[in-house]
C-alpha cells in the first residue's frame, strides 16, 4: 500500500518546487505517531536555508520546522496523545541519551537535529514524529493560531534566561521582526515592567507599541547615556550587539536571540569589571511549548497582526518569497487542502 503525499521542495538555491509522490506505507516505529500536517509557519532561518546561507542547511531538502498538525494515528505503546488530536509539533530531533539530553535541556543536543535543517522537514501532507515531540493542544484553538506556537515558544525560552525578576524592570528589546514582536508581547504577558523597543521599520515600531512597548524608536533614536536592566538583541549583528553591550546597567544581562552570521566582539573590559552577562538564547525546551500553548488557547497572546499572510501548498514559491518582503511577519502555508 502507499500514501500520496505532497510537499514543499527546496530544489537548488532560490528555488522552490512543490510534488507529489506515492510513498510506501511503513509501519510507526515505538513510540511515534503519523500527523496530517496542517500549517507551516515560514522562518527567517528557512529563507536562509533556501538562498543558500546556512551553515548547516543547503537544498536540495524539504524545509519546515514550524508546524500544527492532527495526529492520525499512533504506535501501539504511545500514551498522552490520541488520534485526533491537534498538536504542535517540537522539531528538535534529539537523542535523548547525551548529557544535555539527561538534564531536561534537549536543545542543547549535539549535533543539532531540527526538522528542516539536519532533520527532515515538517513542509509535507503527511509525517512520523516522536510522540514526546507532539504537544496536544485544545481543540478550540484555530491550527492556523496553534502554528504560532514555535515561535512563542521561543519567547517563552528567551525570557527564561533573565533569572533575576529585577532583569525584567526596564528592558530594551532590539529588532522587532517576528520574533522580536513575539518577544514584546512575552514580556507583557510575564508582566515586565518598562518596555523599549529599537526597530528601523516605522510601521513595525507602530506594531510593537500595540503589542505593549511603551517606546518604540529607530537606531540612533535612545537618549544618550540611556540604560536598562536587561537588553534582548533579536538581530545579532555587531552594530546591535555593540548598543545592547554599552546600554544595560552594570550586572545586568544581555540576552542574544538572533542568529549570528559570524563571530562578533564584546567589549569586554567594560562586561567583565561591571559583571554585566552575555547570554545566548537557543530555541526551547518541551516545557516551553506548553507554556506557549496555554497562552494561545486563553487569548494572553494575540497573533492579530503577527500572521500577515496564509498560502495554500501550490503557492508555496509565492509564499516564500512574500516572506522576505520587508513588510511581512509570519507567512503560513496550509499544507491540508
Amino acid at each position: 500500500m502507499t500514501t500520496t503525499v505532497s510537499r514543499i521542495l527546496f530544489t537548488a538555491p532560490g528555488e522552490v518546487a512543490t510534488e507529489t509522490t506515492e510513498e510506501p506505507d511503513a509501519p510507526l516505529p515505538a513510540g511515534h505517531v503519523r500527523i496530517a500536517p496542517q500549517y507551516l509557519g515560514i522562518c527567517g532561518s528557512d529563507l536562509h536555508v533556501l538562498h543558500g546561507g546556512h551553515p548547516f542547511a543547503k537544498p536540495p531538502l524539504v524545509p519546515g520546522h514550524e508546524l500544527s498538525a492532527v495526529v492520525v494515528e499512533t504506535a501501539p505503546d504511545v500514551t498522552g496523545v490520541a488520534v485526533g488530536d491537534r498538536a504542535v509539533i517540537d522539531p528538535i530531533m534529539a537523542c535523548g541519551a547525551c548529557r544535555a539530553c539527561r538534564a531536561g535541556r534537549p536543545n542543547l543536543c549535539e549535533p543539532p537535529r531540527v526538522a528542516g535543517f539536519r532533520a527532515p522537514g515538517f513542509g509535507r501532507t503527511s509525517h512520523i514524529v516522536p510522540a514526546a515531540n507532539a504537544h496536544v493542544a485544545p481543540a478550540s484553538l484555530p491550527l492556523d493560531q496553534l502554528a504560532f506556537a514555535e515561535p512563542v515558544a521561543c519567547a517563552v525560552h528567551c525570557l527564561s534566561r533573565l533569572r533575576d525578576p529585577a532583569d525584567r524592570e526596564d528592558l530594551l528589546v532590539i529588532g522587532a521582526g517576528t520574533i522580536g514582536l513575539t518577544i514584546v508581547q512575552a514580556l507583557r504577558v510575564s508582566g515586565a515592567g518598562r518596555l523599549t523597543v529599537q526597530e528601523p521599520d516605522p510601521a513595525k515600531r507602530d506594531l510593537a507599541r500595540r503589542l505593549g512597548a511603551d517606546v518604540a524608536v529607530a537606531p540612533g533614536e535612545l537618549p544618550e547615556g540611556a540604560a536598562f536592566t536587561a537588553v534582548i538583541d533579536v538581530v545579532a549583528a555587531q552594530a546591535t550587539l555593540n548598543e545592547a553591550t554599552t546600554r544595560v546597567l552594570p550586572g545586568g544581562p544581555v540576552v542574544v536571540m538572533g542568529v549570528p552570521s559570524g563571530p562578533r566582539e564584546v567589549p569586554l573590559p567594560s562586561m567583565q569589571r561591571f559583571e554585566r552577562d552575555l547570554l545566548g538564547s537557543g530555541m526551547y525546551v518541551p516545557g516551553d511549548f506548553d507554556t506557549a500553548i496555554a497562552w494561545l488557547a486563553d487569548g494572553r497572546f494575540r497573533t492579530d497582526g503577527l500572521i500577515t499572510d496564509t498560502f495554500s501548498l501550490r503557492e508555496a514559491a509565492a509564499a516564500y518569497r512574500r516572506a522576505a518582503a520587508p513588510d511581512s511577519i509570519k507567512v503560513l502555508v496550509r499544507l491540508a487542502e
